[in-house]
């Protein structure tokens, strides 16, 4: 018998492993919004403001988070994925006790911004050590795997921070998420091992790789595609409390089970994609996102203007959902397997773009005063056909069959 373990084998166990960890890495980023979006109302009451100025401890996690995207793929290129992922996450766990203890809304909204630039470590830096291994419709696989974990926990924890919520005690969510940082870093210490890093020499150089991926109108293509989809997403969670809470009259209990099942389409979308792009491959998988993006943002704008409730439009939301799962991890890896040797800098703008779009957004959303679902509806509308319209007319013509 041979000593020699079969190399399928040891691939399999590697991504077994592997996979997991990356997906709790990745998910510390939405786990800052969704654990917490339940107890928004209850900061709100406790500091004496208006939900709207509430919401910009939304958009502070996401501009905080763009930022970040912005430095750690570089700085990834240059010291390794390993020191600066632990940098990450140590950060992220400071952040969040800063926010636990936070005095007034200033204070909150600064450790929430530090909060999303120290989380975005962790998506980041989960796409690059993918795209270190593998390529094409391989990567695009195990990004979709990471994807359902990512979806997975708007999941579970708005249920979690629903039933927090239900206790009127809101630093408490801020405790979770820095115990999940805590944890987080301790995996990442024992289990990620050191890789020899690119050697593409200085900070500078690093961030000079950025010249390359932003000229090529591809890559910037799917880049749009993805940040498209995704600001529909954030329409829909910076908004939410204070529509099915506010303007529908749900508990905090009914609302975290009404959020889950909106989110649980990315976990579906995701998991169908990683079963069938290596048959179908990533061209096909797009369009079918894009088009599903467009069609359900579409019907929840006519489901809003019909007047219909909250579980009627909770529908075509998770069908928007569920079509952002087939279009993210596809266009991470076709865009990323374009920049083999600076795939963490190519992380990085992706990550940018995606959420200063989605923070704007998100700040702009908390100006509009109307105690209606038809400000978020027009959104999701929006965002779904612009990144419809993006695939079928430009990007699907010049798209190969196969990757």
């Amino acid at each position: 018998m041979s000593d020699h373990l079969d190399p399928a084998h040891s691939e399999r166990a590697t991504f077994s492993i592997l996979i997991p960890f990356l997906g709790m890495v990745a998910a510390i980023g939405p786990l800052s919004n969704d654990l917490y979006v339940p107890s928004m109302a209850l900061v709100a009451g406790a500091f004496g403001v208006t939900g709207a100025a509430v919401q910009l401890t939304m958009s502070a996690v996401l501009i905080g988070f763009s930022f970040g995207a912005l430095i750690y793929g570089p700085l990834s290129d240059r010291f390794g994925r390993k020191t600066i992922l632990c940098l990450g996450l140590s950060t992220y766990a400071v952040a969040s006790f800063l926010a636990a203890v936070a005095p007034d809304l200033p204070l909150l909204v600064f450790a929430r911004a530090l909060q999303g630039f120290a989380a975005a470590s962790g998506m980041v830096l989960s796409r690059a050590i993918i795209l270190d291994r593998w390529r094409g419709e391989q990567a695009s696989r195990a990004l979709s795997w990471v994807s359902i974990f990512m979806f997975f926990t708007p999941v579970l924890a708005p249920l979690l921070g629903g039933w927090v919520a239900s206790f009127g005690h809101w630093p408490a969510v801020f405790w979770m998420q820095g115990g999940a940082g805590l944890i987080c870093l301790v995996v990442t210490l024992f289990m990620l091992p050191r890789v020899a890093r690119t050697g593409i020499g200085s900070v500078l150089k690093s961030l000079a790789s950025y010249a390359p991926i932003v000229r090529d109108s591809q890559a910037i293509g799917y880049i749009m595609l993805s940040a498209l989809g995704f600001m529909g997403v954030v329409a829909f969670v910076s908004t939410a409390s204070f529509v099915f809470v506010d303007y529908f009259g749900l508990g905090p209990g009914r609302f975290g089970i009404l959020f889950s099942f909106v989110m649980l389409g990315g976990s579906i979308g995701a998991y169908v994609n990683s079963h069938y792009v290596a048959r179908l491959g990533i061209t096909r998988m797009l369009g079918f996102g894009a088009s599903c993006l467009g069609v359900s943002g579409l019907a929840t704008l006519l489901v809003a203007l019909a007047g219909f409730g909250q579980l009627v439009l909770a529908v075509p939301l998770m069908f928007y959902v569920l079509g952002l799962g087939f279009v993210f991890a596809n266009a991470v890896a076709r865009t990323l397997s374009r920049f083999p040797g600076s795939m963490g800098a190519a992380s990085s703008i992706f990550g940018v773009n995606q959420f200063m779009l989605g923070g704007l957004l998100s700040a702009l959303l908390s100006r509009i005063v109307e105690p209606t679902p038809l400000p978020m509806a027009a959104t999701v509308a929006g965002s779904g056909l612009a990144c419809a319209a993006l695939w079928w007319l430009w990007l699907a013509k010049s798209a190969p069959l196969r990757d």
